[in-house]
């Protein structure tokens, strides 16, 4: 039954309609009524259905707040983001159940979303922060989606596409040599491994000796612990190979069997919630003379150097494992500045030589 179609029918004394409207039949009920009037009220619900603007009797009171708090309780349990990543989530879900709150999901617009924009940068608020919120705005539409909540097509969301480039800090390879000799000695393997593979520091703490394939010089990751929630490999360079094998070698002789390949000042395994590494690795930087740095500006490093030695950054993309190119394209610049060597180095001799 095409979408328009449907069929008015009547069952003991009350009249319905029945149809299908985005893969789903439905039979909504006219009443008691005669049927000139149950036609008439039969064209206008084919009318809507027909313009896509008829909204199920199930959605119509499902209020954006009811569907925050829903996602909210998904979110909890299936999120392995830090406690801080967390609280920085759910004040970005507040933010949109104040503005969105009780607007049911079916009346949410292109428009409406285009005002929330508007009203937070009236408010002071960054472009680059309301597109974060944004996404979780697309998220919880997916998710009421996944609910049964929502049947409609998404509104149409558009982040702001001026936002200068995130933070991008990299240090150069004399800063890097300075802070490695600062750092305290259970925290330079870690810096070291960071500096040569670009990994995050979940991804790091939690690595264990049976995803280190030696063999193969390869490093698994499993998709619990990345942000793509996929599996992926890291090649292993001269640097890294090395230091493992050191560092497998040192906790052989020393007993330690816990399997992680990265110990804290403890000896003992790193724990979401331990923040040690952090409160250390700004002391380093503070010792070498190293300002506004975090230790997730290492990944940024290794990328940067990736992108300035090999110019191609698809490399990079490949080696970050960023899902979307323009995820990486932060680090374009990069090559552009190293174009110049691309082009001098193809000398076919100057038009004025030929004869």
């Amino acid at each position: 039954m095409p979408r328009g179609e449907g069929y008015l029918r009547k069952r003991g004394k009350n009249w319905y309609f029945e149809f299908m409207y985005q893969g789903k039949r439905y039979y909504v009920k006219i009443g008691n009524v005669a049927k000139t009037v149950a036609r008439e009220i039969a064209n206008e619900i084919r009318a809507q259905v027909i313009r896509g603007e008829w909204i199920p009797p199930k959605e119509k009171n499902t209020t954006f707040k009811e569907v925050a708090r829903k996602y909210l309780e998904w979110y909890e349990t299936r999120s392995h983001a830090r406690k801080k990543a967390k609280d920085i989530h759910r004040y970005r879900v507040e933010k949109l159940v104040e503005y969105f709150g009780d607007y049911q999901l079916q009346r949410i617009s292109y428009f409406t979303v285009e005002h929330y924009k508007k009203k937070r940068l009236q408010n002071g608020v960054g472009k680059d922060t309301i597109n974060k919120e944004l996404t979780v705005l697309k998220s919880i539409f997916n998710r009421a989606k996944e609910l049964g909540l929502f049947s409609g097509d998404l509104p149409k969301i558009e982040k702001f596409r001026d936002v200068e480039n995130e933070r991008l800090r990299y240090l150069t390879p004399e800063e890097a040599k300075k802070l490695i000799d600062t750092c305290p000695e259970w925290l330079k393997p870690a810096v070291i491994f960071a500096l040569n593979t670009g990994l995050r520091a979940g991804e790091i703490f939690s690595l264990k000796w049976d995803q280190v394939d030696f063999k193969n010089r390869k490093i698994y990751i499993e998709p619990t612990n990345t942000k793509t929630k996929k599996i992926y490999k890291i090649p292993m360079n001269k640097t890294v190979y090395e230091l493992l094998m050191k560092l497998k070698e040192e906790q052989k002789e020393g007993g330690i069997d816990h399997g992680y390949v990265f110990i804290n000042s403890k000896g003992e395994p790193y724990s979401a919630e331990w923040n040690g590494y952090r409160r250390a690795f700004q002391t380093a930087c503070r010792k070498a003379g190293i300002k506004n740095f975090r230790f997730h500006d290492l990944r940024h490093t290794f990328a940067s150097w990736v992108a300035m030695k090999s110019k191609d950054i698809y490399a990079v993309q490949k080696l970050l494992h960023h899902s979307d190119l323009s995820m990486t394209k932060r680090y374009a610049h990069l090559t552009d500045e190293y174009l110049q060597e691309v082009v001098d180095s193809i000398d076919f001799g100057s038009i004025s030589s030929t004869g």
